[in-house]
């Protein structure tokens, strides 16, 4: 299998996290490639020119993290991070979906505020930081939830979306506020898994 990353990507750095927490890194070679410079071989993998993009042994190709995440914990040896199914599954996907949530906001503030300055919209900034101040208490009411998982692809998804907002967002301090999840972030961080795919 080959995947294609940006280094920096939090969305491919979700992905390169749970193929670590699988140790299965041997089996997924990983192309690091610029998808800002429109490169021709990213877009054949996948239409939208997006990073990550999976093309499986198979010859086809996957986009967006959610769905490699998913197809990498079925096909590729260790334990599950995603439940088959019940209340667990349920309890993983709604603390993906509050991650997704968090980095889509985060992300979406970084690159307004790349765009040239004449093209900026300081009030969708705006409105992507409301939304991680939304967000973290959500996720503050569900630590515990967090720390029942077990560190399944849910508190991956976290963990990265946390992570992500140190690295971009250091000036929001979202630890002012939410205790219950700073310290389990603080109990997680310093996994191989995270540790190996720190894009600092």
């Amino acid at each position: 299998m080959k995947l294609y990353i940006a280094k920096t990507s939090p969305y491919a750095r979700k992905v390169l996290a749970l193929v670590q927490e699988k140790q299965a890194a041997t089996l997924v070679e990983v192309v690091i490639i610029d998808p800002w410079s429109d490169p021709a071989e990213l877009q054949a993998a996948v239409p939208s020119g997006k990073v990550p993009a999976l093309v499986t042994d198979e010859g086809w190709c996957l986009g967006e993290s959610w769905a490699i995440a998913d197809y990498l914990d079925t096909v590729l040896p260790g334990r599950r991070l995603m439940p088959a199914a019940g209340p667990e599954r349920w309890r993983s996907l709604r603390l993906s979906a509050l991650a997704q949530g968090l980095l889509d906001a985060a992300f979406s503030a970084v690159v307004e505020g790349r765009r040239p300055a004449g093209e900026r919209s300081p009030g969708w900034v705006t409105r992507q930081k409301a939304a991680i101040a939304r967000t973290l208490p959500t996720l503050e009411a569900a630590a515990a939830d967090l720390v029942a998982e077990d560190f399944g692809l849910g508190g991956l998804s976290v963990a990265c979306a946390l992570d992500y907002l140190d690295f971009r967002h250091g000036d929001l301090d979202w630890r002012a506020g939410h205790p219950g999840l700073a310290e389990w972030f603080a109990g997680v961080i310093g996994r191989p898994s995270l540790r190996a795919t720190n894009p600092r």
